[in-house]
């Protein structure tokens, strides 16, 4: 009987989902496409205010502003913000960009995520990389900073995404979590806009 408890607690302990498992992300293998040949849908539109009200629960409303540079038309950001006595200026920024250095480096996107993987990145004033690892964006690969509260993953070959979080009072774990629905919900909208 004794070794069928531990039989059974056993098969329980490895039938349970492992939050550290490796996720098998679906490499994209289609060539980059020359950024002058694509689209960047506003980041504004691929979230609503209500949605990241929900994930991150917050107790004021959420509004949206575009934060676009008007002579760069292959990068949108949309600042979502909201009241926080805790956290001046709160808000998450959503950056969507296409490939700055094309022509002479077409496979950026694809490897920069792998990049901040294994050389993190410099932060001025410092002499030692901030380090990132490794987080699920919606199925696809991505790299995160606790640190920095910066959040990056590609969607296809041709385009990259910037999520960055200025909320003080987030842990680490509860940061990630809302990262990767953010990321979901980001990927599947932009699933529509760009097809």
């Amino acid at each position: 009987m004794k070794h069928l408890f531990l039989s059974f607690l056993l098969l329980v302990a490895y039938s349970c989902k492992n939050e550290n498992a490796q996720v098998d992300y679906k490499a994209d293998t289609s060539a980059p496409v020359d950024p002058a040949n694509l689209t960047v849908p506003s980041s504004c539109t691929l979230i609503t205010e209500a949605q990241v009200e929900e994930i991150l629960k917050t107790k004021s409303g959420v509004s949206l502003k575009e934060a676009n540079n008007p002579q760069d038309n292959k990068t949108k950001a949309c600042f979502f913000k909201w009241e926080d006595d805790a956290t001046p200026n709160v808000g998450i920024l959503i950056q969507l960009m296409t490939n700055p250095v094309y022509e002479e480096y077409p496979e950026y996107v694809q490897n920069f995520i792998s990049n901040k993987l294994s050389h993190g990145e410099m932060e001025m004033g410092s002499n030692q990389p901030v380090a990132y690892h490794e987080f699920n964006a919606g199925g696809k690969r991505g790299a995160y900073s606790f640190q920095q509260a910066r959040f990056y993953w590609a969607y296809n070959n041709n385009y990259l995404f910037m999520l960055a979080f200025n909320i003080s009072t987030m842990s680490e774990a509860k940061m990630k979590k809302a990262a990767e629905k953010i990321a979901e919900i980001l990927n599947k909208n932009m699933d529509g806009q760009i097809k």
